[in-house]
Order: C-alpha cells, then sequence, then structure tokens
C-alpha cells in the first residue's frame, strides 16, 4: 500500500513539475523598417497567457511599451539616442460586460472600449507604427533597438503598513534587442 501511495505521489509530482516546465514564458515580437528615412517599430507581446488570465479576472492593468535607439560603439559603452514610451491600460468591467482600454503615447490619449477579448488583445498587446527616429538626423553609425515591456496592477490589495513594501509594483518585465543594423556610411 505504501509503495501504490508512492508511486502516485511521484506520478503527479513529475507531471505537475512537467506541465509548469513547459508553459510558455512571454516574448517579445516585432519587427523595425525604414519608412521615408524614418525608422518605425511594430511590436507585440506573445504567450502572455497569464497576463491575460488576469485582465480577465476583472483587475486592471498598466503595460508600458519603452523602444530605444542606442548607438553602438567599439570601446566605449553604447551610447542612448531616443526613446517612445507608449502607456496603455485596461479594465474588464463585469457589470457592462466590456472592456475599457486607453492608450497615452506623451501627447496624444485614446480612450476604446470592447466587448470581445479578442479584438481588445490584439490592441492591448500591441504597438504598431512607431516613428522613432529619421535617419537623416543620425550620424552614420551601427545602432541597435531595444524594447523593453512591463507589465503592473493598478488595482491594489489593501495591505497596510510596511507590507506595502512587499508587494512588487511591477508584474512582468520583458526585454528584446535588434541586430545591429547600419545608418549611413560606417568605417
Amino acid at each position: 500500500m505504501k509503495n501504490l501511495l508512492w508511486i502516485l505521489l511521484s506520478i503527479s509530482f513529475f507531471l505537475c513539475s512537467y506541465s509548469y516546465s513547459h508553459a510558455l514564458t512571454p516574448n517579445i515580437t516585432g519587427y523595425l523598417q525604414t519608412v521615408n528615412n524614418d525608422i518605425v517599430v511594430n511590436i507585440a507581446i506573445a504567450n502572455a497567457a497569464e497576463l491575460e488570465t488576469t485582465i480577465k479576472s476583472g483587475i486592471e492593468k498598466e503595460i508600458v511599451f519603452t523602444m530605444e535607439l542606442i548607438r553602438e560603439w567599439k570601446f566605449w559603452p553604447d551610447e542612448f539616442v531616443v526613446s517612445k514610451k507608449i502607456r496603455k491600460t485596461i479594465k474588464y468591467d463585469n457589470l457592462r460586460d466590456q472592456f475599457r482600454t486607453s492608450s497615452f503615447d506623451g501627447i496624444t490619449r485614446t480612450d476604446k472600449k470592447f466587448k470581445n477579448y479578442a479584438k481588445v488583445r490584439n490592441w492591448i498587446l500591441s504597438v504598431n507604427e512607431i516613428n522613432l527616429a529619421n535617419v537623416r538626423e543620425l550620424e552614420p553609425a551601427r545602432y541597435y533597438i531595444r524594447v523593453i515591456v512591463e507589465s503592473r496592477s493598478i488595482d491594489r490589495l489593501p495591505v497596510m503598513g510596511l507590507l506595502t513594501h512587499l508587494v512588487p509594483e511591477v508584474d512582468m518585465t520583458i526585454a528584446r534587442e535588434s541586430e545591429p543594423f547600419p545608418i549611413g556610411e560606417t568605417r
């Protein structure tokens, strides 16, 4: 009887650990292109099942997309050139059965409401056609783009006193760097 119990516990532990080890982690997908001498970035978050579950549960989330253009140097630290930041928030309103979203790029604020989660997923987990810099204004060199995506919960649990410092402010942070690309004639 003990051997059978031991075997069942071992199998259940193996199955639980196997399913967690093969879970897909969120990552950043996308591409950059040059359109009319402008560097244009299109990015999205893929495999964000845990984030989607949190959003569907009704917790208000903020997702911050940061795109940085960085100049590559051989013998010096790389040089920061310019960045753009897009803040998106989403809240599921279970009384109206709709998702309230907003996007802010530092200048323009856009508010939208969605009934279908499939449509809101594409809008909230991606940013498209972000003009990062004009190629003519950059010095000839090799550059790359660093993308950082952070997710944080806006709704906080009521925690008293010193315990608020133990609750993490950022739920998820993922980053990705593009391959270096030349601008102008480089040596």
